[in-house]
C-alpha cells in the first residue's frame, strides 16, 4: 500500500462561535443559525472568518452564553468551538465540561481576543482550552484552521500498512457476525497490547460497534455518546488502514450519526439496523497459521 495525499470530509459541519450577536432575538436557550454578525469580531477578523467559512460549506451556530453553548454542543457535535474573549466563568466551566466528557473531548476549542502572548498561553492552559489566539494569529490562521476541522487531513500512523493483528483480526470477525459485544472485548484487548498511536483504529471501531449495540437495544443517548467517541478516533487516518477499507466504513458511520440525529430518542427503533456496516479488507486476509509462517 502507498501513501495518498487526500483529506476526508466531515458530513454537514458546524462551527460553533460563542460571542454576542446583534439583536435576533430567538427563545432562551436555542442556538442562533447564522448569518449574524459577531458583535466581538471587527470588519478584519470578520471578514478572515467569514472567507474561511465559506471556501469549506460549513455551518455557523452562534450561541450568547455557557448555557447555549452546551446544548450546541449536545445538539450539532461541532467540528470547531471558537469563544470571544473575555470570557465570563460559566464559559470556563462550559470549556471544562466539554473536556471533560469523553464524546466531546477531541471538539478543539479556539479562543480569539486581544492578549499579550504570554497571558494568551497562561490563559488557554487555565481553560482548558486548546489555543488562544490573538487578532493577528486569527486572522492569519483561521483558514487553515477551519480547513483542517472540516476536512481532516490524513495521516500516516507507524503501522498503518502493517498487518492487523490477530487480536485486531478476530474482533473485525466478531463484529462482522454482529456480535458487538464480543468485538469490544477483542478490539480493546489489541488495543490495550498496542503502544503506538496506531491503537485509536482499534479503539474508533470497537467504540463504533458499541454504538451499534446502543442502537440494538434502542438506547438513543447511548448510541450518539458511542459515535462521537469512536468517529474522532478514526477521521485522518489513511483510507485503507492496516488492510481496512476505513474511508468506505467511516463514511457510513457518519453518515448513520447524522441520520440518528435526525431521528431523535423516540424514533431509534425505526433505524434500519440491516444498514450496519461491515468491515471490508482490500485484499483477502491471510488465515492466521499463514500470519505466523
Amino acid at each position: 500500500m502507498s501513501k495518498m495525499l487526500q483529506i476526508q470530509a466531515i458530513p454537514n459541519p458546524v462551527i460553533v462561535v460563542m460571542a454576542g450577536v446583534e439583536s435576533a432575538a430567538r427563545p432562551a436557550g436555542q442556538p442562533l443559525i447564522a448569518p449574524a454578525r459577531l458583535c466581538l469580531m471587527n470588519a478584519r477578523v470578520s471578514r478572515a472568518f467569514d472567507q474561511a467559512v465559506h471556501k469549506t460549506g460549513a455551518r455557523v451556530v452562534t450561541v450568547q452564553s455557557a448555557a447555549e453553548l452546551s446544548v450546541a454542543v449536545d445538539t450539532y457535535f461541532p467540528v470547531l468551538i471558537l469563544m470571544g474573549f473575555p470570557i465570563a466563568e460559566d464559559g470556563l466551566t462550559a470549556i471544562r465540561r466539554c473536556k471533560l466528557r469523553p464524546h466531546s473531548a477531541a471538539i478543539p476549542i479556539y479562543i480569539f481576543g486581544n492578549l499579550p502572548a504570554e497571558a494568551a498561553v497562561q490563559f488557554a492552559q487555565a481553560a482548558g482550552a486548546d489555543q488562544v489566539w490573538a487578532e493577528e494569529q486569527f486572522v492569519a490562521g483561521i483558514a487553515t484552521l477551519i480547513a483542517q476541522c472540516v476536512n481532516p487531513p490524513i495521516v500516516y500512523p507507524a503501522g498503518w500498512n502493517e498487518p492487523l493483528p490477530q487480536l485486531a483480526r478476530l474482533g473485525v470477525e466478531e463484529f462482522n457476525r454482529g456480535d458487538y459485544f464480543e468485538q469490544h472485548e477483542l478490539l480493546e484487548a489489541a488495543w490495550m497490547a498496542e503502544v503506538r498511536p496506531i491503537r485509536r483504529l482499534y479503539q474508533g471501531i470497537l467504540q463504533i460497534g458499541v454504538a451499534f449495540l446502543q442502537i440494538e437495544r434502542h438506547n438513543w443517548a447511548g448510541a450518539i455518546k458511542m459515535m462521537r467517541r469512536g468517529l474522532p478516533k478514526l477521521r485522518g487516518l489513511p483510507p485503507v488502514c492496516q488492510g481496512i477499507e476505513l474511508a468506505a466504513f467511516r463514511q457510513v458511520a457518519e453518515e448513520m450519526h447524522v441520520e440518528l440525529m435526525q431521528l431523535g430518542a423516540a424514533k431509534v427503533a425505526e433505524f434500519d439496523q440491516a444498514r450496519f456496516p461491515q468491515i471490508i479488507f482490500d485484499a483477502p486476509y491471510p488465515a492466521p497459521e499463514d500470519c505466523q509462517a
